[in-house]
């Protein structure tokens, strides 16, 4: 019977000395478990060549008696970028490529009923003639082992691969790779109560079966109701059961077609974001639940409906979630604008070859990405890879994701990165400017257009949160056979020195790097997300406004109107602006009138004075005391009639446009759905402050690997508000049966700042977070 053992844990670590081909002391080795990072980061400011490293891990494992006369395979789920695998000081095989499963056959290599030594030596250089590498990239490669290791135990008689094909009807087609051309296979589908649906015994005659299956009445996969089925398929011989295998699997249908996307035969407008598989200090190197979270974050706190695994494969785990909860992906190979030699372009089809076969029974899949993304035509490697997805996959269409307008059209989806916003114009182009007819699916946008800081000064946080909506709203007009948009990109990711902001950064997500929101990624949330947001774009400080011009605000939110309040007074009720954006489901609010009937209610002047006044005042605020004339005419007006002096005047102007002379000034933002109030944000001057520190997740497991959770500490106000320009220096200390991952002192980013960390053992864990003499302590449980 099949065994499938994890190797996570007791591996040593050291840099790579050619001595350890013949004998290794680990002694000198550091003790460390996998996924492993190779080489830890700061979080920016640093020369990327230090990835650039060779490196030694070994682990050793017992291989028992009684798998003699068995296959045995180490599977290791990613090494970047080049992997030299040794048993016992002896050579097997050499892996090039960082971003796909291989597989190791140690069957005749290793001593039965002993331990064995297995040497994994990994260079991560940069090597021109691996994809993604050869040109410049815009993202890093980072270093280590940094997905699972297990071993495979089989039975020579065993089944090589199951592939289940749908088509969003009760048939299901079942292709069996069998390692040998006799026996029995019993073959079921269960639902998820793990009741029997189909059933049925068939001989082998082949090494490769097609079976017709059927369900009766099947719930389709859908983004609301991602129901998965299981595949159980038992292989006997002699009566004796010698392999036996289980795969989850959705049943619908999913196509691109010239108007747009369809869903099980439903119109399905597609949005979503562009995900790096990064992480602050260790890369790629995060386990289970941390690839769980990232999903979770597109599909719920952003509503979003697809991801785009940007720019190649990425963990089996991330893609079993989308599946999980109804996120689609749209997955494609490893690259980043150049086209390498002959061999690079083999490694290149090789890595297609591996994403397909790992990743066709994935429902959540919906898109095959087989171009380099932003490559040049070329016409006969992508004429090949085209012809491998869809042999290997005949159930999925093709894309090429390129900023080339009206390119060379070999794929199923013209997929196009849409640059083109700037801020003051329309948010796409329209589809006839890039492709003709075809299927079109707009794969980025944004982005580096305009980086944001999470810290940014208001006006510059508010221009990247509009730049989204604008593209979004556009995206959503109907009937422009535009199928969908993938924004650039989820979170701030780390990069070479061509690109980012000089200190390795690309500040070019919605998210910063420890995945806290900044103002843009309400411009998604609010859209479809579930959660009531009211998400002020303002501190409501006139020293964040050129000139002290605080005359309007926009608030992301999903409600039907707000009510303002100033200093407990009533101003005015506001209402989602359609006219600027009439296709999205809740627009952005703003709000320009901070006075409404105030005047009148305070200084007992007449409705059409107070219009007047209020005119005036936002024409001060705007050319300060350089009036043009007919505005100093109304003022002298306005001062005569009501008996005003002029420095009088001029603290009314603070009084109502900016909140000076007042003792205090609050304003109160109450948001309502169906004429229920749902939500209240404040916004006031700070006077107090407090710390709060977030556990995601105090339930930690050790399964096939350790676990992680993120924590995220945040300065408020007095209303619970963020402190948004704070950097105050934090110390982290962790005991027990947890570590952190990265450095133990560092500062909040703009207010907020998150860590990770990880379980060591079974027990209790502790986090001790001191900041400006205030401790805050956290207890956890690892079991």
């Amino acid at each position: 019977m099949r065994e499938i053992i994890p190797l996570n844990f007791k591996w040593y670590l050291a840099p790579y000395q050619e001595e350890h081909l013949e004998k290794i002391d680990t002694t000198q080795f550091e003790a460390i478990s996998i996924p492993h990072h190779g080489i830890e980061i700061p979080f920016n400011n640093f020369n990327e060549e230090m990835l650039e490293v060779v490196l030694s891990y070994v682990k050793t494992i017992k291989i028992e008696k009684t798998w003699e006369g068995k296959i045995l395979k180490l599977q290791f789920e990613g090494v970047a970028h080049q992997a030299k695998v040794y048993i016992n000081h002896h050579y097997i095989l050499e892996h090039r490529g960082g971003y796909t499963p291989f597989e190791v056959d140690i069957t005749d290599e290793v001593i039965y009923g002993q331990d064995n030594e297995i040497l994994v030596v990994v260079d991560s250089k940069e090597d021109p003639t691996i994809p993604p590498f050869g040109g410049v990239v815009d993202y890093l490669g980072y270093s280590g082992i940094y997905r699972e290791v297990s071993l495979l135990v089989i039975e020579k008689q065993h089944i090589k691969y199951a592939f289940i094909q749908t088509n969003g009807t009760s048939t299901v087609k079942l292709e069996l790779g069998l390692s040998q051309n006799n026996g029995e296979l019993d073959i079921s589908i269960l639902n998820d109560k793990n009741q029997v649906l189909e059933l049925k015994n068939t001989k082998v005659i082949g090494p490769t079966m097609v079976l017709s299956l059927d369900i009766e009445n099947p719930i389709l996969w859908d983004i609301s109701s991602p129901f998965m089925y299981t595949l159980h398929v038992k292989y006997r011989t002699n009566d004796q059961i010698v392999d036996e295998i289980s795969e989850r699997f959705g049943i619908r249908s999913a196509v691109f077609k010239e108007d747009g996307f369809y869903l099980n035969g439903n119109k399905l407008k597609l949005l979503g974001l562009n995900r790096h598989q990064s992480y602050p200090y260790v890369g790629y190197a995060m386990p289970k639940s941390a690839q769980y979270e990232d999903a979770d974050i597109l599909k719920y706190q952003l509503g979003l409906n697809i991801v785009r695994t940007s720019h190649y494969p990425q963990s089996k785990h991330f893609l079993n979630r989308c599946d999980e909860i109804g996120l689609l992906v749209f997955e494609e190979i490893p690259g980043w604008q150049h086209i390498g030699s002959d061999q690079w372009q083999d490694i290149s089809c090789q890595n297609l070859r591996d994403m397909i076969l790992r990743d066709r029974n994935h429902p959540s899949i919906i898109l095959w990405g087989v171009r380099i993304n932003e490559s040049p035509d070329d016409h006969d490697f992508y004429f090949k890879t085209n012809g491998i997805a869809r042999n290997l996959d005949p159930t999925r269409q093709t894309a090429g994701v390129r900023n080339i307008q009206q390119s060379e059209f070999l794929e199923d989806v013209y997929t196009y990165n849409d640059f083109s916003h700037r801020g003051n114009n329309k948010g796409l182009d329209d589809k006839s400017l890039i492709t003709k007819k075809a299927p079109y699916l707009v794969s980025e946008y944004n982005g580096h257009m305009f980086p944001t800081k999470k810290y940014d000064d208001e006006a510059h946080r508010l221009s990247q949160a509009e730049r989204h909506l604008s593209v979004i709203n556009e995206m959503l007009t109907p009937n422009n056979g535009i199928s969908g948009c993938i924004g650039w990109v989820m979170n701030d990711y780390n990069t070479h020195e061509e690109f980012g902001s000089g200190d390795r950064i690309c500040y070019h997500g919605v998210l910063d790097m420890f995945r806290i929101p900044k103002l843009a990624s309400y411009a998604y949330a609010t859209q479809y997300g579930k959660e009531p947001i009211l998400e002020i774009s303002s501190t409501m400080n006139m020293g964040d406004h050129e000139a002290g011009d605080l005359s309007s605000i926009t608030i992301l939110t999903n409600m039907d109107y707000i009510k303002l309040f100033k200093n407990d007074q009533y101003v005015g009720t506001f209402k989602p602006d359609f006219n600027q954006y009439p296709n999205l489901p809740h627009p952005p609010i703003v709000i320009n009138d901070f006075i409404g009937e105030t005047l009148m209610k305070n200084e007992n002047m007449s409705y059409k004075d107070g219009e007047m006044t209020k005119n005036i005042l936002r024409v001060i605020g705007k050319h300060g005391n350089r009036l043009p004339l007919k505005y100093k005419l109304k003022t002298l007006y306005l001062l005569k009639k009501y008996k005003m002096t002029y420095d009088q005047g001029v603290m009314m102007f603070y009084r109502y446009m900016g909140g000076w002379g007042s003792e205090k000034v609050s304003y109160r933002f109450e948001g309502y759905q169906k004429d229920k109030l749902i939500k209240t944000v404040y916004k006031e001057n700070n006077q107090l402050f407090e710390y709060k520190l977030e556990v995601k997740n105090k339930a930690l497991h050790i399964e096939e690997t350790y676990d992680v959770t993120r924590c995220v500490i945040s300065k408020v106000n007095q209303k619970g508000e963020s402190v948004l320009y704070d950097f105050d220096p934090v110390n982290i200390k962790t005991s027990g049966s947890i570590e952190l991952i990265g450095p133990s002192q560092v500062s909040l980013h703009g207010g907020s700042i998150a860590f990770w960390v990880k379980t060591k053992s079974k027990g209790k864990g502790k986090i001790e977070v001191e900041i400006n003499h205030h401790t805050m302590i956290e207890d956890l449980i690892v079991s």
